[in-house]
């Protein structure tokens, strides 16, 4: 029998459905799987009791004849940028060790809701700052992929998400959530070989997500494929009042609409995104993008984003300002850790307090 660990999101969902294995056994078989995957150092925080109790709660209605909810023996990893009820939430930084906030981010309630489990807390870059997973303070994470030429070496996931997407390569999670700045859903997912998607922003609330930069923050799926990430998706997403910039729009069936066609459509190669000199390497794999869309049944044309040239140059003018102005709460004053003489520290706040900003509609910040 394959190994339950080895099986995605959807074959898990379709398989506790249909009886093939029960939702205890899942969460069971991953657990075990965390608490052997010390070194990778993927997770802040391990959840087991909040995994099988979903599971628990699945297997009941399987029994009872109810109609199981869409995620339904399936045990998720939470990036640890998540306000987790009662769970440490850290942002991987020293400043929130010991923080349990006293409420829910919507869109881990809404992963709940529809039937998940949390295996636990991963692992990420320190407020979400970094492209390579080595700024926390709980230590870098490890990618389950090592270097090829016979040395052996360890590799980085990726950042910020490289906790999420280290243990999703690694076959300890089936999928896991993860928040994209600058890339920092797709660069990890893209590292380890996973899956990965940044929604159109305002899809998913970032109510209870602590910020980074407010204008450019999103949530999103982290798993193996791109169907798993359809699933968890359609979960994460939907418009929540709480948040000031959420859509207010349906949720499609992402899962039901996939399809390996691509016949009618038009898309776009901007020119501005192949430079000169490129490497021989780099060109092939474009190519091979546009053969793989082509042989999909797409039309492919070059088009021009003139403007393209800007693009880091104002993600560097509004992300360290949004950072500026959302981690100045974190001052030791009005909240987090302070810093005293002797090597002393304290806090002004109990772990268990919600930061200011918390309540706001217009705030994202945990």
């Amino acid at each position: 029998m394959t190994d339950i660990t080895d099986l995605g999101i959807a074959q898990l969902r379709d398989g506790v459905r249909m009886g093939s294995f029960s939702a205890r056994e899942v969460a069971d078989a991953f657990v075990v799987k965390v608490s052997k995957a010390k070194a990778l150092n993927a997770f802040i925080v391990e959840t087991p009791d909040h995994a099988i109790a979903a599971a628990k709660e699945a297997d009941a209605a399987r029994a009872a004849g109810e109609t199981l909810k869409p995620l339904a023996g399936v045990p998720i990893g939470m990036k640890d940028l998540f306000a987790t009820k009662g769970v440490q939430t850290t942002a991987a930084s020293h400043i929130l060790e010991g923080f349990k906030p006293v409420y829910e981010s919507t869109v881990s309630q809404r992963l709940w809701d529809a039937g998940a489990g949390m295996l636990g807390k991963l692992n990420m870059d320190q407020f979400a700052m970094g492209s390579s997973n080595e700024t926390s303070y709980f230590g870098n994470v490890i990618s389950p992929w090592r270097r090829g030429g016979g040395d052996n070496a360890s590799l980085a996931p990726g950042g910020s998400s490289g906790g999420s997407s280290a243990a999703i390569a690694a076959r300890v999670v089936p999928g896991a959530t993860g928040t994209d700045t600058g890339g920092s859903i797709r660069q990890p997912a893209a590292f380890t070989g996973i899956s990965g998607i940044k929604p159109t922003y305002g899809r998913c609330s970032r109510w209870g997500v602590v910020a980074f930069a407010s204008s450019l923050d999103q949530a999103g799926p982290m798993a193996r494929s791109v169907q798993d990430c359809a699933i968890l998706l359609e979960s994460m997403a939907g418009f929540d009042p709480k948040d000031s910039t959420s859509l207010e729009l349906a949720v499609p069936k992402w899962e039901a609409n996939l399809s390996g066609s691509l016949r009618g459509k038009k898309i776009g190669i901007p020119k501005e995104y192949r430079v000169d000199g490129m490497p021989a390497e780099i060109e092939a794999l474009w190519q091979q993008g546009i053969d793989w869309l082509k042989d999909a049944g797409a039309e492919v044309v070059e088009v021009s984003l003139p403007h393209t040239k800007y693009a880091l140059p104002a993600y560097y003018i509004i992300a360290p300002a949004e950072a500026s102005s959302n981690l100045a709460r974190y001052d030791g004053v009005r909240y987090g850790l302070r810093e005293l003489a002797e090597g002393r520290t304290s806090r002004t706040c109990t772990p268990r307090r919600a930061p200011p900003a918390s309540a706001t509609r217009s705030s994202a910040a945990s």
